[in-house]
């Protein structure tokens, strides 16, 4: 049977942890091992965490990073066959959410598989509308990769980030290649890091649709400039892609996303709220102007390779030990 553990990072989880953590908890089989990593929670997150039966690791809050924060949490863990990363306020759905990651993760050829996510029940027009329109929203399962080291190798920016499917809101990363590289230090991205490092090696990524978790944000438009902002700054800095190239480039998105959100009206009226639209204007403006403000500044370029362990590698060591 495959072995499987799970790993959450938290900080002031509330209430919505109490959801993650009954989630996990009614989760069959029941996960081989769970570690929860805290960066300073004084709400006691923790003490949720070791009452339904996480070993906890507490660090400072100064010393987080998305990256290296992981993979402290995962190096306390055994050596499991898959390894199911969790954000504090996804909640699995069902109780094969993990068993249907970890037999996609186990196929010949696939290192990592993302979770469907949607939007949690009562969340706003806003929250479904964008939750919805996501690639992991989808319901159909779909594969990226596997790629020849020399198409990895001549690929450009703009395509990569179409490429990198791999969100760890929930995902599952097969154990002995996420020992033998794990996420990189980054302050954001660390899964599209981990997804381009992955996809450079030959392997494959795959879109779990029958594994589920409820996820999403409600946003103010300063909050939704700052993530949109932060997420083109890393773009630009470690892929070398601007986000949005000019305001031209986002006077067209910001018409695109109104446009999507319109549509969701149309198709889902009861949904509308007072001022809907205006919402959405503000809501999209900002999250253009964000983009639009990380892209500028000096280009980055695309991650040096790392030394990763190949798909027909540990395949084939599998093989030899079968």
């Amino acid at each position: 049977m495959t072995s499987v553990g799970v790993v959450v990072p938290t900080r002031n989880g509330g209430e919505r942890f109490v959801e993650c953590l009954e989630g996990i908890a009614a989760q069959r089989p029941a996960p081989d091992a769970f570690v929860v990593i805290d960066s300073g929670s004084d709400d006691g997150t923790p003490e949720r965490a070791r009452s339904a039966g996480a070993d906890v690791v507490s660090i400072t809050p100064e010393t987080f990073d998305h990256g290296v924060t992981r993979n402290q949490a995962a190096a306390a863990l055994p050596p499991v066959d898959v390894i199911v990363f969790l954000v504090q306020d996804a909640v699995p759905l069902d109780d094969d959410c993990f068993a249907n990651l970890a037999a996609a993760v186990a196929r010949k050829g696939v290192a990592a598989g993302t979770a469907r996510q949607v939007p949690p029940e009562g969340a706003s027009f806003l929250t479904q509308s964008t939750v919805a329109m996501s690639p992991f929203a989808d319901d159909e399962a779909y594969e990226t990769g596997p790629f020849s080291s020399i198409e990895a190798a001549t690929m450009e920016p703009s395509e990569w980030r179409e490429l990198l499917m791999l969100d760890d809101v929930c995902t599952a990363v097969r154990g002995d290649v996420f020992r033998r590289s794990g996420f990189r230090p980054t302050n954001h991205g660390e899964d599209a890091l981990l997804a381009f490092d992955l996809l450079s090696a030959g392997w494959q990524l795959v879109h779990v649709p029958d594994a589920v978790v409820e996820h999403g944000h409600e946003y103010d438009p300063e909050g939704v400039f700052e993530r949109y902002r932060v997420d083109a700054r890393f773009f630009r800095e470690r892929f070398g892609l601007r986000v949005r190239s000019g305001r031209l480039a986002a006077l067209k998105g910001l018409f695109s996303e109104v446009l999507r959100d319109v549509r969701w009206l149309s198709a889902f009226p009861e949904d509308r709220e007072p001022r809907a639209l205006r919402k959405a204007w503000a809501l999209r403006r900002a999250q253009l102007a964000g983009q639009l403000r990380g892209s500028r500044g000096p280009l980055g370029r695309l991650p040096d390779r790392r030394d990763m362990p190949r798909s027909e590698e540990l395949d084939r060591d599998a093989d030899d030990v079968a």
